[in-house]
């Protein structure tokens, strides 16, 4: 299989964490070399994977340059066939967090951390608004970007932005990933964005308060007993995340966005 390298993007606080992680340990039970890449100053990737704290890239960087602090202390191995590391930034309201994503990227293909892995999934905060965050596409480390959205307002614009963003800058698309919320007719919003963009939807998880359940107490849906319907729509995504193909989207106006919200209002209003 070539190597691929894969970028998970979305409005912050949709589950692109959440699908980052679980597509890495589905993977990786399917044999797969992930290498996990959390690029969000929030330093939240790994905590579902371990119980303390991973120090990050930028935080260590120093320290990793002078050859005084191994690289295993921030790539660390999480799982059989998974590593997974921190890219960090400044404290928050200080600095640029896309800069951090830039130093540590470098810092990986560098030493060669990248080119290991059979899957690179990056976890990247929120839409590409700061071009900062668009960096694992601008410098050349992904080949596709996946967009994580449910039928919410709110979620459906970041994703639209982020398709234009990614036509900005050359970014490949892939696909959408619907992560429901459970409200009525809410697939009906995201198929109609779907096809309005002509950007696929490659995976859908259906809406799951175990999920939330089990991340509270820090463990990853595909890790807990008895998750079956999580489990397989994990597998489907991966199949389809590891055999995509690039789509040209056509990112909508923000009126555009906003006819499209009330026009499918009218119909439910009118049934």
């Amino acid at each position: 299989m070539k190597k691929q390298r894969i970028a998970i993007y979305g409005k912050g606080g949709i589950g692109k964490t959440t699908i980052s992680v679980n597509l890495a340990l589905t993977l990786a039970k399917e044999g797969y070399k992930v290498l996990l890449v959390g690029c969000d100053p929030k330093q939240d990737t790994a905590r579902l994977l371990l119980q303390e704290r991973l120090p990050t890239i930028v935080e260590c960087y120093d320290g990793l340059q002078s050859g005084r602090i191994p690289i295993e202390r921030v790539c660390a191995r999480v799982r059989e066939n998974i590593t997974c590391c921190e890219a960090g930034g400044p404290k928050p309201g200080v600095g640029c967090a896309g800069r951090g994503v830039l130093i540590a990227l470098d810092l990986l293909s560098q030493r060669g951390i990248l080119s290991q892995a059979d899957v690179v999934l990056y976890d990247v905060l929120g839409d590409v608004v700061c071009g900062g965050f668009a960096t694992p596409v601008t410098r050349g480390f992904t080949d596709r970007i996946y967009v994580v959205t449910s039928g919410e307002q709110a979620s459906l614009l970041a994703a639209n932005n982020i398709l234009s963003g990614m036509n900005s800058v050359g970014g490949k698309t892939g696909g959408l990933i619907f992560n429901a919320r459970g409200f009525e007719g809410e697939e009906t919003y995201v198929r109609r964005f779907a096809s309005l963009t002509g950007v696929p939807i490659v995976g859908v998880m259906p809406y799951s308060q175990r999920i939330k359940t089990e991340e509270l107490n820090r463990r990853a849906i595909c890790e807990a007993d008895g998750a079956v319907l999580e489990e397989q729509a994990m597998r489907a995504l991966a199949n389809e995340v590891l055999n995509g193909t690039p789509c040209q989207p056509r990112a909508l106006t923000p009126d555009g966005l906003y006819d499209m919200i009330a026009q499918i209002g009218r119909e439910r209003h009118d049934r």
